[in-house]
């Protein structure tokens, strides 16, 4: 196919994409949960996001306890009907707000980490080291120290030289340092993960023979024992079909190595890449079958095995949404705007993003708008589009889907980071509050 078909093919599917996530953001408003529509208003449980704002100005991001708590009661529950022990941690990177993860903390959920920045993070937070699971294709010593020191649960390294570095850190304490290693299995074309392309960054490339060479490393020092494999490559996935492949070339990794070696690795970390809970469950996939599906290829595989999952976006993409004034609208020769005062300062136009944008006031309409930002840098037309009535200088909008690396990847650029809240039933309280230039810049 001429690489321009192969664009428009792409691009009608991106299309269709987001038309999907619109219609089912729309069904969801129409279900008595914690987003919902009444009066012609939308409401976050029992406050209207018209009250809501009324103290607090906008941009806002608000963050629903009642929906998060839902998420993780079924993360919870998916694991505890799993044929195989799972154990779930938290990505931290999906989101760096106290008030957020300490819900996640409290209702007995693991963390994992990318960095020491992370880890100090989840420690304040109150996850003890047993909790941690340290991933991340480079660490420094420091951190990596720290972790050894401390105890952390798992370290999946990434690297000759972090296999190096923990061999003599172990010589020099005097104790065996369990580690994971992270592997990249080439896929088909059509299943290849973001994270996994030929020559990835991440982990060990399995067909070059690099993995394996890396496993003999480790089972041959005497300061290290091997743990656990660790294979992500996927994000925002809604059907099962690749995180099961890459299960499955897990599996024959494994298969190979511990008969070749005669050892035996008992835990298997398949990360992340789940996407958002209400539009995985709009195209008929709960979150039970989809890691019922993903898991079917450990069926077989001899000895006790447990797994560990990473689940960022799914527990807290769809817990948030961020509220945003119209500053201004404009009709240009080829499209309707609608300039918003939410910039990429706290919406990053990510290509994994999946915000979808609705009118606080619910009212009929088939005019389309494109919804930019206020920053003086190109403003992409998709996906933050909306169809509507006729909207004004004034009115409010909320942008779904803003509970997932937005506040974490968020930046002072053009205005600070704006105000973060939680709601649980009818009262709100602080996640994070606005610096002004001078709190910023004092000194």
């Amino acid at each position: 196919m001429p690489a321009r078909d192969n664009a428009g093919a792409a691009m009608s599917m991106t299309r269709g994409i987001r038309l999907f996530a619109s219609s089912a953001t729309r069904r969801l408003l129409g279900q008595d949960g914690p987003f919902h529509v009444d009066g012609g208003e939308m409401w976050i449980e029992s406050l209207s996001c018209r009250e809501i704002v009324k103290p607090l100005g906008t941009p806002l991001l608000v963050y629903s306890s009642a929906r998060l708590r839902d998420n993780i009661v079924e993360v919870a529950a998916a694991a505890d009907a799993s044929s195989w022990p799972i154990r779930i941690h938290f990505a931290l990177k999906a989101s760096y707000l106290v008030g957020v993860v300490a819900l996640l903390q409290e209702a007995g959920l693991n963390v994992e980490v990318m960095s020491e920045y992370e880890y100090l993070l989840a420690r304040r937070i109150g996850f003890s080291p047993t909790q941690v699971v340290v991933n991340g294709p480079a660490k420094r010593p420091e951190f990596l120290e720290r972790a050894v020191i401390d105890g952390v649960s798992l370290i999946n390294v990434e690297s000759p030289a972090e296999i190096a570095f923990l061999q003599n850190l172990g010589q020099r304490l005097g104790r065996t340092i369990e580690v994971g290693i992270r592997i990249n299995p080439l896929l088909s074309r059509r299943l290849r993960g973001s994270f996994a392309p030929p020559g990835s960054k991440f982990g060990f490339d399995v067909p070059s023979g690099e993995a394996a060479g890396a496993v003999r490393k480790i089972i041959s020092s005497r300061s290290l024992s091997l743990r656990a494999v660790h294979c992500h490559s996927y994000t925002r996935q809604y059907s099962p079909d690749a995180h099961r492949a890459h299960v499955a070339a897990v599996v024959k990794f494994l298969r190979r190595v511990e008969t070749d070696l005669g050892i035996r690795i008992p835990v298997l970390d398949f990360g992340g890449g789940f996407g958002s809970r209400y539009l995985m469950e709009a195209q008929g996939q709960t979150f039970r079958q989809f890691l019922r599906e993903m898991l079917d290829p450990l069926i077989g595989l001899s000895g006790d095995r447990q797994v560990i999952i990473e689940p960022g976006r799914f527990l807290v993409n769809d817990a948030a949404v961020c509220l945003a004034s119209i500053l201004t609208c404009k009709r240009t020769a080829h499209r309707r705007w609608a300039l918003i005062d939410a910039g990429r300062n706290i919406l990053p136009p990510r290509e994994n993003a999946e915000y979808v944008v609705v009118p606080c006031r619910v009212s009929p309409g088939r005019t389309l708008y494109h919804v930019g930002d206020f920053l003086c840098v190109p403003s992409e037309p998709v996906p933050l589009s909306l169809v509507s009535r006729a909207i004004t200088p004034g009115d409010l909008l909320a942008v779904f889907n803003a509970g997932a690396y937005t506040f974490s990847m968020a930046q002072n650029f053009g205005e600070p980071i704006p105000n973060a809240i939680l709601v649980d039933k009818g009262e709100w309280t602080w996640l994070f509050k606005k610096r002004s230039v001078e709190e910023q810049f004092k000194g």
